[in-house]
């Protein structure tokens, strides 16, 4: 490699450092996205369009952004508790999935049912 750049032996060096970062690094990612796995949560019946389709599937959400209609997806969650949340973290940020239980209206029962269905986001 040296005949073709005319590297000296310090870059050589800083560069073999550079690409052995480089694979540390890939194989940390690597082993990170398989490690860091959601929790198993039931499948729910999804009736999109006019003609009822009917789709299950798993899906996770962040109190602290999903959106109204997407809260409403939630087991036991209508659209004045998905009110509620959105009120809530108006003003403080959910800081762990149990916190959702301050918003009024949803108690252990409740936090049961869509906890699988629930990831806060570290930032």
């Amino acid at each position: 490699m040296n005949r073709y750049f005319d590297f000296t032996q310090r870059q050589l060096k800083c560069l073999a450092v550079l690409a052995a970062l480089a694979v540390v690094m890939a194989v940390y990612l690597f082993v990170r996205a398989y490690v860091d796995t959601v929790e198993a949560a039931p499948p729910l019946k999804v009736f999109v369009g006019e003609d009822n389709q009917q789709f299950t599937g798993t899906f996770v959400l962040d109190p602290n952004t999903a959106p109204v209609d997407s809260l409403e997806l939630l087991p036991g969650i209508g659209p004045v508790l998905a009110e509620r949340i959105i009120e809530y973290r108006r003003d403080r940020h959910f800081e762990r999935e149990i916190d959702i239980t301050e918003v009024k209206g949803i108690g252990p029962k409740l936090y049961e049912q869509i906890k699988p269905y629930l990831k806060i986001r570290k930032w």
